[in-house]
């Protein structure tokens, strides 16, 4: 298992910047705006678009950053079907959206 220093180094800052800014803004909520920020994020629609693809694509990069290819795969897997939930809930919304979401999640994918 051999790691990229540069890899992670890009890593780092991908990953770090954005939950360091989230936990930041976290910490400056009220009371109130914590409870439903909370409960957004437990709720089902939640998990199964924006946390599928969340987790998927830090699976992804790690499984990548430590050539670990199960990781990787587990990781597309769930980008995958966070994508397909993502897409069917904006296909209600917006038709356009959906499928230039769909053009991006297979760029992502591809690369």
């Amino acid at each position: 298992m051999n790691i990229d220093m540069d890899a992670l180094i890009i890593f780092l800052m991908i990953w770090g910047i954005p939950v360091f800014m989230v936990g930041r803004a976290y910490l400056k909520m009220s009371e109130e705006e914590k409870k439903e920020a909370m409960t957004d994020f437990k709720s089902p629609r939640f998990i199964f678009t924006i946390g599928f693809l969340i987790i998927g694509s830090f699976l992804a990069i790690v499984g990548g950053l430590l050539e670990v290819n199960i990781i990787k795969i587990s990781g597309n897997a769930l980008l995958i079907i966070g994508g397909i939930v993502s897409v069917l809930q904006m296909w209600k919304r917006n038709k356009l959206k959906s499928v230039l979401l769909v053009l991006l999640l297979g760029f992502v994918l591809f690369i």
